[in-house]
């Protein structure tokens, strides 16, 4: 990159008009400069290769026409004062910066290293918390297989008969080769039947014969109760009151 990209940079025929001398003079004055510095490309160029200047090498310019007159020197001469001199000062402040780029890079090294060994603690310490979760993760996990397994020993256990209730359902061969009688009855159980649901017909028939009877008693009650009420009546009494009417009471 030069050194002109980011300056402002004036054409020839502005320069020799601010330096009020011929544009063929400030060729001239370019040449010598030139030659004196040993660069070519001191001065930026277009694409054509026309010479363009900035303000650095405008009054750069005006010193040395200016010392040529006033100390009667050459114009190489004051070519090589003018321009020793600046590239003096350029090559002390490119010193300068140098140096001084020199002693901000331990520090800024130095930053760096820190900011690493910061960074490398927190990212350790990072892995040692995640490993610590991890390692309660696998023994919440272990605790809770072992309660399932004990659960489920559990229930094989109690689905399981005990060897007593295996003992007790054993059947002895003799008993279980005699034949079966729960269906067969005796003649004393038969007669206890026989009995039972005669008295059973006894007392469903002897409940009628006491209804029966109830009714035929209330019956005669109540004819005998009719007969009393029946004995002290006339035959007067039990004609019918002959009826009234409204005008006979004029008439008595």
């Amino acid at each position: 990159m030069s050194n002109h990209d980011f300056e402002e940079l004036v054409a020839p025929a502005e320069v020799a008009k601010e330096l009020k001398i011929s544009v063929a003079t400030l060729r001239k004055y370019s040449l010598i400069v030139e030659k004196v510095t040993s660069n070519k490309d001191y001065y930026a160029r277009t694409k054509q290769k026309s010479r363009l200047y900035t303000k650095s090498n405008i009054e750069e310019l005006k010193s040395f026409r200016q010392l040529a007159k006033t100390k009667d020197l050459t114009l190489q001469e004051a070519a090589r004062q003018i321009f020793a001199i600046s590239n003096k000062a350029e090559d002390d402040a490119k010193k300068l910066s140098q140096q001084s780029s020199e002693a901000n890079t331990p520090l800024n090294a130095s930053i760096d290293a820190k900011q690493v060994v910061n960074l490398l603690q927190m990212l350790q310490q990072t892995i040692a918390s995640q490993n610590k979760a991890i390692q309660n993760l696998q023994a919440q996990v272990a605790r809770v297989e072992k309660q399932n397994q004990q659960l489920i020993d559990q229930n094989h256990r109690l689905n399981q008969p005990s060897p007593e209730t295996k003992k007790d359902q054993k059947i002895d061969p003799e008993i279980a080769a005699m034949p079966d009688i729960s269906g067969i009855v005796t003649s004393d159980e038969k007669e206890k039947q026989n009995s039972f649901k005669n008295e059973k017909d006894d007392s469903v028939e002897k409940t009628a014969a006491d209804i029966h009877e109830e009714i035929l008693r209330k019956a005669r009650e109540n004819q005998e109760k009719r007969a009393q009420q029946n004995v002290h009546r006339t035959l007067a009494d039990m004609q019918i009151p002959q009826k009234t009417h409204w005008w006979e009471r004029f008439f008595k």
